[in-house]
């Protein structure tokens, strides 16, 4: 049989792991994910610059397909990088 104070030291032993725990997941453990969000919206940038390279360039290209697709590709690297940052600075 247990005492209560060995009960008790259990459940304080448990709820500073748990705590450990907690404090691992806000965020301040992945101190690269802001250089990860950083790095998403270069990528948008470079996305951004190789749709006007390729507009002065005189190929047959669809340009209207290819504007359409840069558009939701830096959306979606924005988007990321931003959420990115967002989750570094918590």
């Amino acid at each position: 049989m247990t005492t209560r104070r060995e009960r008790a030291k259990v459940q304080k032993t448990q709820q500073d792991s748990i705590t450990t725990v907690a404090v691992a997941k806000t965020g301040k453990e992945h101190p690269i994910a802001k250089k990860m969000g950083d790095f998403f919206i270069d990528v948008a940038k470079l996305v951004i610059g190789g749709v006007i390279l390729a507009g002065l360039m005189k190929q047959d290209i669809d340009y209207a397909m290819l504007a359409l697709c840069a558009l939701g590709a830096v959306s979606a690297f924005v988007g990321l990088g931003i959420y990115l940052i967002k989750v570094s600075n918590r």
